[in-house]
C-alpha cells in the first residue's frame, strides 16, 4: 500500500507543477497585457500634451511676437554699432601708426600717384613739343 500512496503524491505532485506552471504563464502574459495598454495609453496621453503644448507655444508666440523681435534685434543693432566704431577706431590709430613710422597712407599713396601721373603728362608734353622745335 506505501506503494500506492507514493504514486498518488507524485501524480498530485505533477498535477500542482503543471499547474503552477500554467498558472505563471497566465500572469506573465496578463502583465504583458496589461503593460501594453498602458504604453497605448501613455503614447495617447504623450500626443495630447503634445498638441497641446504646440497650441500653447503658438498662442504665446503670436502674443509676444514684437518682444522676441525686440530681443533679437537689439542685440544684432549693438552688434553693428560696435562693429562700426571698432572699424573707425581701428582706421584711425592705424593711420597714426603708419604716420608716426613714416608709412604712406592709401590715400597718400593715391594723392602721389595722382601727382606723378600729372607730372608724367607734363613732361611728355615738354618733350613732344621740344621734339617738334629740333625738327623745324
Amino acid at each position: 500500500m506505501a506503494d500506492k500512496i507514493e504514486i498518488v503524491n507524485e501524480k498530485n505532485m505533477t498535477d500542482k507543477v503543471i499547474d503552477l506552471g500554467r498558472e505563471g504563464m497566465y500572469m506573465g502574459l496578463g502583465v504583458v497585457s496589461l503593460v501594453q495598454e498602458s504604453v497605448e495609453k501613455l503614447v495617447e496621453l504623450g500626443k495630447e500634451y503634445r498638441h497641446n503644448l504646440v497650441e500653447r507655444g503658438e498662442k504665446l508666440a503670436q502674443e509676444n511676437k514684437g518682444k522676441v523681435e525686440e530681443l533679437v534685434e537689439m542685440p544684432q543693432d549693438m552688434a553693428k554699432d560696435t562693429y562700426k566704431r571698432a572699424n573707425e577706431m581701428f582706421d584711425k590709430y592705424s593711420e597714426q601708426v603708419l604716420t608716426r613710422v613714416h608709412i604712406p597712407t592709401s590715400g597718400n599713396i593715391d594723392t602721389m600717384t595722382k601727382k606723378v601721373n600729372a607730372v608724367d603728362r607734363k613732361l611728355d608734353k615738354m618733350i613732344k613739343e621740344t621734339a617738334a622745335a629740333e625738327k623745324i
